[in-house]
Protein backbone atom coordinates (compact mmCIF):
# COMPACT_ATOMS: atom_id res chain seq x y z
CA UNK A 1 0.00 0.00 0.00
CA UNK A 2 1.29 3.43 -0.97
CA UNK A 3 1.42 5.94 1.89
CA UNK A 4 1.21 9.49 0.50
CA UNK A 5 1.71 12.31 2.96
CA UNK A 6 -0.49 15.27 1.82
CA UNK A 7 2.13 17.86 2.83
CA UNK A 8 4.83 16.06 0.85
CA UNK A 9 2.55 15.77 -2.20
CA UNK A 10 1.78 19.50 -2.00
CA UNK A 11 5.50 20.35 -1.84
CA UNK A 12 6.28 18.09 -4.81
CA UNK A 13 3.46 19.67 -6.81
CA UNK A 14 4.73 23.16 -5.96
CA UNK A 15 8.27 22.25 -7.05
CA UNK A 16 6.94 20.76 -10.27
CA UNK A 17 4.87 23.89 -11.04
CA UNK A 18 7.83 26.18 -10.38
CA UNK A 19 10.03 24.05 -12.62
CA UNK A 20 7.50 24.11 -15.45
CA UNK A 21 6.46 27.77 -15.18
CA UNK A 22 9.89 29.35 -14.61
CA UNK A 23 11.08 29.10 -18.22
CA UNK A 24 7.70 30.26 -19.50
CA UNK A 25 7.50 33.28 -17.21
CA UNK A 26 11.18 34.04 -17.70
CA UNK A 27 10.50 34.51 -21.42
CA UNK A 28 8.09 37.38 -20.75
CA UNK A 29 9.87 40.68 -21.25
CA UNK A 30 8.41 43.95 -20.07
CA UNK A 31 8.73 47.03 -22.24
CA UNK A 32 10.94 49.84 -20.92
CA UNK A 33 8.11 52.14 -22.07
CA UNK A 34 5.34 50.30 -20.22
CA UNK A 35 4.37 53.26 -18.01
CA UNK A 36 3.72 55.41 -21.09
CA UNK A 37 2.03 52.85 -23.39
CA UNK A 38 -1.40 54.48 -23.03
CA UNK A 39 -0.26 57.58 -24.95
CA UNK A 40 1.23 55.64 -27.86
CA UNK A 41 -0.51 55.73 -31.25
CA UNK A 42 -0.37 52.76 -33.64
CA UNK A 43 1.70 54.44 -36.33
CA UNK A 44 4.69 52.62 -37.78
CA UNK A 45 7.44 54.27 -39.81
CA UNK A 46 5.98 53.33 -43.21
CA UNK A 47 2.54 54.67 -42.26
CA UNK A 48 4.15 57.88 -41.01
CA UNK A 49 5.62 58.35 -44.51
CA UNK A 50 2.22 57.70 -46.08
CA UNK A 51 0.32 59.84 -43.54
CA UNK A 52 2.53 62.84 -42.69
CA UNK A 53 -0.51 64.65 -41.28
CA UNK A 54 -0.18 62.42 -38.19
CA UNK A 55 2.47 64.84 -36.87
CA UNK A 56 2.33 65.07 -33.09
CA UNK A 57 1.52 61.39 -32.55
CA UNK A 58 3.41 59.61 -29.78
CA UNK A 59 5.11 56.56 -31.27
CA UNK A 60 7.43 53.71 -30.37
CA UNK A 61 9.85 52.86 -33.19
CA UNK A 62 13.02 50.83 -33.21
CA UNK A 63 15.76 49.46 -35.38
CA UNK A 64 19.48 49.37 -36.15
CA UNK A 65 21.59 52.52 -35.91
CA UNK A 66 23.19 53.37 -39.28
CA UNK A 67 24.56 56.81 -38.43
CA UNK A 68 24.99 59.38 -35.66
CA UNK A 69 25.60 63.15 -35.80
CA UNK A 70 26.07 65.39 -32.76
CA UNK A 71 25.17 69.06 -33.16
CA UNK A 72 25.44 71.79 -30.56
CA UNK A 73 21.91 71.20 -29.28
CA UNK A 74 20.97 67.61 -30.03
CA UNK A 75 22.08 64.27 -31.43
CA UNK A 76 20.55 62.71 -34.51
CA UNK A 77 20.51 58.96 -34.94
CA UNK A 78 19.69 57.62 -38.38
CA UNK A 79 18.00 54.25 -37.86
CA UNK A 80 16.95 51.43 -40.19
CA UNK A 81 13.44 50.63 -38.94
CA UNK A 82 12.75 47.05 -37.84
CA UNK A 83 9.56 45.47 -36.49
CA UNK A 84 9.40 45.34 -32.70
CA UNK A 85 9.14 42.09 -30.77
CA UNK A 86 8.09 41.53 -27.17
CA UNK A 87 9.41 44.14 -24.79
CA UNK A 88 9.58 46.61 -27.71
CA UNK A 89 12.92 45.14 -28.83
CA UNK A 90 13.81 45.41 -32.52
CA UNK A 91 13.67 42.09 -34.34
CA UNK A 92 17.35 41.50 -35.17
CA UNK A 93 16.45 38.86 -37.77
CA UNK A 94 14.05 41.04 -39.77
CA UNK A 95 14.93 43.02 -42.87
CA UNK A 96 14.43 46.77 -42.80
CA UNK A 97 13.66 48.98 -45.76
CA UNK A 98 12.78 52.37 -44.28
CA UNK A 99 15.01 54.74 -42.37
CA UNK A 100 13.95 57.26 -39.76
CA UNK A 101 15.70 59.90 -37.67
CA UNK A 102 15.71 60.14 -33.88
CA UNK A 103 16.39 63.68 -32.69
CA UNK A 104 17.57 63.42 -29.07
CA UNK A 105 18.13 66.52 -26.90
CA UNK A 106 21.73 66.66 -25.72
CA UNK A 107 24.80 64.58 -26.42
CA UNK A 108 24.94 60.84 -27.14
CA UNK A 109 28.34 59.14 -27.29
CA UNK A 110 29.03 57.97 -30.87
CA UNK A 111 31.04 54.96 -29.68
CA UNK A 112 28.10 53.83 -27.54
CA UNK A 113 25.39 54.51 -30.13
CA UNK A 114 27.59 53.17 -32.92
CA UNK A 115 26.28 51.91 -36.26
CA UNK A 116 25.02 48.37 -35.85
CA UNK A 117 23.60 48.88 -32.34
CA UNK A 118 19.87 48.40 -31.75
CA UNK A 119 17.65 51.11 -30.25
CA UNK A 120 14.00 51.75 -29.48
CA UNK A 121 12.59 55.23 -29.03
CA UNK A 122 9.41 56.58 -27.53
CA UNK A 123 8.79 60.05 -28.84
CA UNK A 124 6.73 62.48 -30.86
CA UNK A 125 6.53 62.19 -34.65
CA UNK A 126 7.43 65.69 -35.89
CA UNK A 127 7.51 65.38 -39.66
CA UNK A 128 9.35 64.17 -42.75
CA UNK A 129 12.79 65.30 -43.93
CA UNK A 130 14.51 64.61 -47.24
CA UNK A 131 17.98 63.11 -46.89
CA UNK A 132 20.32 61.17 -49.13
CA UNK A 133 21.68 57.69 -48.71
CA UNK A 134 24.67 57.91 -50.98
CA UNK A 135 23.34 59.66 -54.09
CA UNK A 136 19.81 58.34 -53.58
CA UNK A 137 17.31 60.82 -52.07
CA UNK A 138 14.98 59.36 -49.42
CA UNK A 139 12.26 60.71 -47.16
CA UNK A 140 12.89 60.07 -43.45
CA UNK A 141 10.25 60.37 -40.73
CA UNK A 142 11.64 62.28 -37.73
CA UNK A 143 10.82 61.56 -34.09
CA UNK A 144 11.78 63.75 -31.13
CA UNK A 145 13.04 61.40 -28.45
CA UNK A 146 11.36 61.41 -25.05
CA UNK A 147 12.82 58.08 -23.96
CA UNK A 148 15.57 56.12 -25.70
CA UNK A 149 16.56 52.50 -25.08
CA UNK A 150 19.93 51.16 -26.26
CA UNK A 151 19.78 47.38 -26.31
CA UNK A 152 22.64 45.12 -25.18
CA UNK A 153 25.01 43.92 -27.88
CA UNK A 154 24.29 40.31 -26.85
CA UNK A 155 20.56 39.71 -27.53
CA UNK A 156 20.48 36.97 -24.87
CA UNK A 157 21.89 39.09 -22.05
CA UNK A 158 18.48 39.93 -20.58
CA UNK A 159 17.34 36.32 -20.47
CA UNK A 160 17.56 34.35 -17.28
CA UNK A 161 20.73 32.28 -17.16
CA UNK A 162 18.91 29.01 -16.47
CA UNK A 163 19.80 25.74 -18.14
CA UNK A 164 18.18 22.35 -17.80
CA UNK A 165 20.07 19.13 -18.32
CA UNK A 166 20.63 15.64 -17.08
CA UNK A 167 24.09 16.13 -15.60
CA UNK A 168 25.83 13.96 -18.17
CA UNK A 169 28.84 15.38 -19.95
CA UNK A 170 30.53 13.53 -22.77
Amino acid sequence: MLNLDPARCRNLLLILLIGVLSPVLGGCVASPFEARQAAVVELDVDRALAEPDRVGATVIWGGRVVGIVNTGEFTELEVLALPLKSGDRPDRNADGSTRFVIRHAGYLEPMTFAPGRFVTVLGRFVGIESRSVGAFPLRHPVVHSEQLELWPIDPNSSRANVHFGFGVRL
